[in-house]
């Protein structure tokens, strides 16, 4: 009661007021403080990680790919976008000799192993470079960093100007993809399960269910949806360029030329007459008893 009756007074509501008011900038350079803190950091981060990608990017144009991952062990490949900035290295981990355990390593942590708010883009653990499918995590940074420049892709006219990215795993060569679909999910969508498929019928069933989603339709969107109509031959050879693909040309061109494989293997580049569009075929490449390769004619007079 004292006290409410001090602070009616005129002193002691000038007394109170001082507090009031003291307590109040107190409170706002408490804030400012730790805004100032914030920004430094934040700062300071997004220098350091332009530097690292500045460093690991000029490693990557001097030593290749290959040779990055002999410094960072846990890199498994490259990924980037024709044309634009969008270039960075993937990563991943939670498999034997690589964090076993922790697939998630690097969705807070540079390639160095570092923090940051950056992270690096990883593949899925239950990925391999050769799966059907790649998933690929990155942070949605703004300012169209990372994949934050994904956001790019639901404007049209850069989906067009931009319809090829390219992935180069350390163990094989640089492999382009045309993006035949862009759409908007979310994380706990089917499609994230989407690796390995073991027939076609599954395989094509995910496929055209993507492309029933997509925001826009490509040409090779529209060429995938022709090929689900083809013949049973053709769909032989669509399953197969998915589970070997380093054969898709040699399945390719025996489907469409009927060779024989021996024909094929005796193929040489006077064969073969690329502004015509026809092949010579009058020998064969033949593995005799005791393991040696010789040349032989073909079985009929076919020709080209």
């Amino acid at each position: 009661m004292n006290q409410l009756n001090n602070i009616l007074t005129p002193k002691g509501r000038k007394v109170f007021s001082r507090r009031i008011l003291f307590f109040f900038f107190f409170t706002l350079a408490v804030i400012a403080l730790a805004l100032g803190l914030w920004l430094k950091r934040t700062m300071d981060q997004e220098i350091k990680q332009d530097n690292i990608e500045k460093e690991i990017t000029t490693e990557k144009e001097k030593e290749g790919v290959r040779n990055l991952h002999k410094k960072y062990k846990d890199m498994i490949g490259w990924l980037e976008i024709k044309g634009t900035g969008f270039s960075y290295p993937v990563m991943q981990t939670g498999i034997k000799g690589h964090h076993e355990g922790d697939w998630q390593y690097y969705l807070q942590r540079d390639v160095h192993g570092d923090y940051s708010f950056y992270g690096t883009p990883f593949l899925d653990v239950r990925c391999k470079t050769d799966s059907d499918n790649l998933i690929i995590y990155g942070h949605n940074i703004n300012g169209r960093r990372y994949f934050g420049y994904l956001q790019n892709f639901r404007q049209e006219t850069f989906f067009k100007e931009h319809p090829v990215f390219s992935f180069t795993p350390v163990e094989g060569k640089k492999q382009d993809y045309h993006i035949v679909s862009v759409l908007e999910t979310y994380k706990y969508a089917d499609y994230y399960s989407f690796t390995d498929y073991g027939n076609e019928k599954d395989y094509y069933g995910m496929v055209e269910k993507i492309l029933s989603h997509s925001k826009f339709q490509s040409e090779a969107a529209k060429k995938m949806k022709r090929e689900m109509n083809e013949s049973s031959a053709e769909a032989f050879f669509r399953k197969y360029k998915f589970v070997t693909l380093k054969y898709y040309e040699v399945v390719y061109i025996l489907f469409h030329t009927g060779m024989r494989i021996s024909e094929f293997c005796g193929l040489t580049l006077k064969d073969i007459d690329l502004e015509n569009r026809t092949v010579n075929i009058d020998h064969q490449l033949q593995r005799t008893s005791d393991m040696r390769y010789i040349i032989e004619t073909t079985k009929t007079d076919a020709g080209t």
